[in-house]
């Protein structure tokens, strides 16, 4: 079969590989739709922590896929030729973290795409321990298949709102604007947010933005952001400020943009070498401000996150604003070079 394999840092191609074998347990999958995410990047540029020196592997973990073959005693929940998004972690199943549902949090996973071959190919086996923890979810009603494996990044978003408690009629601050930072602009909108205010330096996506009906944009590259959050909100800034670029000095001004008993989260991590943001802790303290990160969804977000997909119109409509490129699986190598170079919002990978 054709897949996109991972070699090591910046070598990364399609190549012919054997089809998985099912040998009775798990499931063997077809491949209909997957994503390009920020993580396939990022182990592209620099490598996985996982994916040891010398070690191959398949890329990407956002999945629409057809059920071929499954474990006998699956067959009655996840028929053969089942629809089925795929949820990208594996827990170990035994860690206090797998025990509340929190298998994102767990130190010792597995994933798709990073210790497990995942999507970029023309097929993909599902372990049993991922059937056991509930991984394959089933379509429920009549979905576009491009948009099925954005069920992924969106669960993240919406995990992330869920864990600043963020209420309806809130305002949000949302510090960058390529896909991730609109995923979480039309989150708070789509839940309520009064208003949403995104930040980069590029117009064109502050554009996008603006389409998608955010209210305000603000071009920090040309204006002072700390002075047109102030005016924009009369002064009182903003009731969360999520920050989706990974830069130590973004982190550090995040919280002067928030209102008192406000909320930021650092929804993206920062690249190893950067170093890490100095923060006036004082106003953390006297301001009352919660601070805190996302990293991934647990499996309860993912099915949230598709049912969401398959039953707001409004949602679907703003989600194919953010897909600039659907390309076959022998095309990928040319649209992931471009999303490496941030030329691309969203490519999705179609199975024909």
């Amino acid at each position: 079969m054709k897949a996109f394999v991972f070699e090591g840092p910046g070598k990364a191609s399609l190549k012919e590989v054997p089809k998985p074998e099912f040998k009775g347990k798990g499931a063997l999958v077809k491949i209909k739709t997957t994503s390009i995410c920020a993580t396939d990047i990022k182990i592209f540029k620099n490598g996985h922590f996982k994916i040891k020196d010398g070690e191959k592997r398949i890329l990407g973990h956002e999945i629409f896929a057809e059920v071929l073959e499954i474990s006998e005693k699956y067959k009655d929940t996840v028929p053969v030729g089942s629809k089925v998004f795929i949820t990208p972690n594996i827990g170990c199943g035994r860690c206090e973290y797998c025990l509340m549902g929190k298998t994102n949090l767990c130190p010792d996973y597995d994933a798709f795409g990073i210790t497990i071959d995942g999507s970029f190919a023309e097929y993909m086996f599902v372990p049993e321990r991922a059937l056991e923890q509930g991984n394959l979810i089933p379509l429920e009603g009549d979905v576009p298949d491009y948009l099925v494996p954005l069920a992924e990044p969106l669960s993240t978003c919406l995990y992330n709102l869920d864990n600043v408690d963020m209420k309806v009629g809130d305002t949000v601050l949302v510090i960058g604007s390529g896909f991730m930072g609109l995923l979480n602009a039309i989150s708070a909108k789509i839940s309520g947010a009064s208003f949403v205010a995104t930040v980069d330096v590029r117009d064109e996506r502050l554009e996008v933005a603006r389409d998608l009906g955010m209210d305000y944009q603000i071009n920090s590259s040309r204006e002072d952001l700390e002075k047109v959050v102030k005016r924009i909100t009369g002064g009182r800034n903003f009731d969360i400020v999520i920050v989706t670029v990974p830069l130590p000095e973004v982190q550090s001004i995040s919280l002067k943009l928030v209102s008192r008993m406000g909320k930021v989260s650092f929804f993206a991590g920062l690249p190893s070498g950067s170093g890490f943001p100095s923060l006036n802790t004082n106003l953390v303290h006297y301001q009352q401000l919660t601070l805190t990160g996302t990293t991934g969804a647990d499996t309860v977000f993912y099915r949230k996150a598709l049912r969401m997909i398959t039953h707001r119109g409004d949602l679907r409509n703003m989600l194919e604003k953010l897909i600039t490129t659907i390309v076959s699986l022998e095309q990928m190598e040319e649209a992931f070079l471009r999303a490496v170079k941030g030329e691309e919002l969203k490519v999705v990978v179609r199975n024909e």
